[in-house]
């Protein structure tokens, strides 16, 4: 029970109600993660897996809208901090912007093309052109800052 307790005042792990099943806690999540998650799963969502370098040439390059590429990895902390939170405010954007995410451990090719020699590297593209990126984790300021320039 303690650990359900700090899940809960957590707050931010997309945990909102309790709702006893059987007589036993049961965590019920925030209907924004759901959509969340039906959102990356679909085919013309503003989240989508870039596995390829025609993939890349299809959805980014050719984008009509600007997009923000996470190049990261499943083994990476930073990624996991970033990534989340990238993608929450990719989906407040409602389309203004598009994020691409390549997995470097399965798109070595396209991490070469680009140089990323560390993990999250974050670069955006407009009219198929690279406008900007960064390495790292930034605060939400200079994210929220980042995509603005991006979208503008």
């Amino acid at each position: 029970m303690q650990r359900l307790n700090a899940l809960i005042r957590l707050g931010s792990s997309g945990f909102s109600t309790i709702q006893k099943i059987n007589n036993r806690p049961f965590l019920v999540q925030k209907s924004l993660f759901l959509f969340k998650d039906q959102m990356r799963n679909c085919s013309d969502s503003v989240i989508f897996d870039i596995e390829s370098v025609e993939d890349f040439t299809d959805k980014v390059i050719s984008s009509s809208v600007p997009v923000i590429v996470d190049f990261h990895a499943e083994w990476c902390g930073p990624c996991k901090a970033l990534g989340p939170r990238l993608e929450e405010k990719v989906l407040g954007r409602n389309g203004e912007v598009l994020l691409a995410r390549i997995n470097v451990d399965y798109a070595g090719e396209l991490a070469t093309d680009y140089g990323i020699s560390a993990v999250p590297t974050i670069i955006a593209f407009k009219g198929g052109e690279k406008i900007g990126g960064f390495t790292g984790v930034l605060d939400d300021e200079q994210l929220d800052d980042f995509i603005d320039n991006v979208a503008n």
